[in-house]
């Protein structure tokens, strides 16, 4: 697949699906100039992460690097806009993205992302943590029960209404 083909696709979840498979099943189906520009073109950090999977393949440390800076720096801001981003953060820690980039490369830029990644996520309460993962293959796993969801969603709701009226 090429960069302006994936780029007409509107839909951010099959866009994702795509990059998914692109990244962590057939790199070599994309290039190097395909990866760069999916980072670029993507907001969400999960989707840029995996972008950058697929980056890994073919780029050297250095080429990754500033990439990772900006991805810290985004990530950083997150608390500011989305304080909670629980299920963001929880993607971006399950088996395919960082786990898997730490393992495979060990770059102290993943390192340092995954230090502000980890402060971030432990300092979120409690009941926004364990909710899903992802497999090695990127496909979201729930982690809780239909009936545990829905109490803690309903927790989730009562906390914060509690706070917005203090």
């Amino acid at each position: 697949m090429n960069f302006e083909n994936y780029k007409k696709i509107k839909d951010i979840a099959k866009r994702y699906s795509i990059l998914k498979e692109l990244a962590i099943q057939h790199p070599e189906k994309a290039s190097k100039e395909f990866f760069l520009e999916a980072f670029k073109k993507e907001r969400y950090l999960d989707m840029r992460l995996t972008a950058i999977r697929g980056y890994a393949v073919f780029a050297t440390e250095k080429e990754i690097e500033p990439l990772m800076e900006k991805l810290t720096e985004l990530l950083r801001k997150r608390p500011q806009t989305t304080p909670y981003n629980y299920q963001e953060y929880e993607i971006l820690r399950s088996a395919y993205l960082m786990p898997y980039l730490l393992q495979k490369y060990g770059y102290s830029c993943f390192k340092e992302f995954n230090q502000q990644l980890n402060l971030q996520y432990d300092g979120m309460p409690d009941l926004f943590k364990g909710i899903l993962t992802c497999d090695e293959n990127g496909i979201i796993v729930r982690l809780l029960s239909q009936q545990e969801s829905e109490e803690r969603w309903k927790a989730i709701h009562n906390e914060i209404l509690s706070k917005n009226s203090n």
